[in-house]
């Protein structure tokens, strides 16, 4: 009888757990168009970063652009929203003038605060694409960023949308971060 017990909750217990579909990073930017996206027809999605791609933009990367220093930190983390699970990037910056003066700092920020760059998908080019918010998000500081790394160099390039939402008072805001792109040395 014992033994009939821990049969069925064994039973059971394989019976509530979700089947586990893994989809490698790279192969995502194939789902982001498609009627299904992610999910399709699974209960739960793991995109996993199964190769490593990932991790030649972890760490902290430094440059310079029109006299301001930059400083970008990137992460790797796994973001788990219930039916999907994802291995993804996050990039922190500080941004200081020619003289020190600090301009803009998100590298205290936590992972779930807005002004937290939050990663996409990794592009079929390699270069992994990032959704920005900045402080003045809604007078346009708003946009994708794109880099792409090549042992201790990376490019980095700002496509801006420009978006002016209501709330903005103030009229459109310059851009903080290089909108001609910058090559930054890993530290």
């Amino acid at each position: 009888m014992k033994k009939l017990n821990i049969i069925l909750v064994f039973t059971l217990l394989s019976l509530s757990c979700k089947a586990q579909h893994i989809i490698p990073v790279e192969k995502v930017v194939e789902y982001r168009n498609t009627n299904e996206g992610l999910l399709g027809d699974k209960d739960y999605v793991y995109v996993k970063d199964i190769n490593n791609l990932l991790d030649k933009f972890v760490g902290t990367w430094k440059g310079i652009y029109e006299s301001k220093n930059y400083e970008f930190e990137i992460i790797k983390i796994t973001d788990d929203r219930g039916e999907v699970k994802e291995d993804m990037l996050l990039m922190r910056y500080k941004i200081t003038d020619a003289s020190g003066n600090l301009i803009e700092n998100t590298l205290n920020l936590p992972n779930d605060n807005m002004y937290v760059i939050r990663g996409e998908y990794l592009a079929k080019t390699g270069s992994y694409v990032l959704d920005y918010m900045g402080k003045k998000g809604e007078c346009g500081q708003n946009g994708t960023i794109f880099i792409s790394a090549n042992g201790n160099k990376m490019d980095l390039f700002l496509s801006v949308d420009g978006e002016i939402y209501p709330e903005c008072t103030a009229g459109g805001s310059d851009q903080v971060l290089p909108v001609n792109g910058i090559e930054l040395i890993k530290q």
